[in-house]
């Protein structure tokens, strides 16, 4: 069984940081596990970038929608999906707030499944196993 993961709120300068480590070229994709109240699908997509956030937490969910709806935000979906099913191979992007639980896991799944050049981005976590490439104000940027 995968332990459920809490929420945390991502503050907007770690957001931000996220958004500048990502270095995203237009028509790339990207997803956020665990996306909570939407804060980091909400900042990808207002920088042109199609954005998926996964969140499990119907609540969550609900706050997300309608903070997209009351930006009017395009290219922002939430996924009432547990990331751990999905094959996340269609992402040049991944964002995670992981626990530390969960850490071999999100390694070797997003190892698997992402394509060669994609990112992955860390808040708070870094992989032990993956060659950090940059870090930001505890936002930690890998490239498959």
């Amino acid at each position: 069984m995968i332990p459920k993961i809490p929420y945390f709120q991502t503050s907007r300068y770690r957001v931000q940081a996220m958004v500048d480590l990502a270095e995203a070229k237009p028509g790339e994709k990207a997803a956020d596990l665990g996306s909570g109240d939407g804060r980091i699908v909400i900042a990808f997509a207002q920088n042109g970038i199609e954005m998926h956030g996964y969140e499990t937490d119907a609540e969550l969910r609900e706050i997300s929608q309608k903070n997209i709806e009351n930006q009017n935000v395009k290219n922002a979906f939430i996924h009432n999906k547990d990331f751990w099913q999905e094959n996340l191979s269609q992402y040049n992007i991944i964002c995670c707030y992981p626990m530390p639980t969960i850490m071999g896991r999100l390694e070797r799944k997003l190892k698997e499944e992402l394509r060669n050049d994609s990112r992955v981005l860390l808040n708070y976590f870094p992989f032990k196993h993956w060659k950090l490439e940059k870090t930001k104000d505890n936002i930690y940027l890998y490239r498959v």
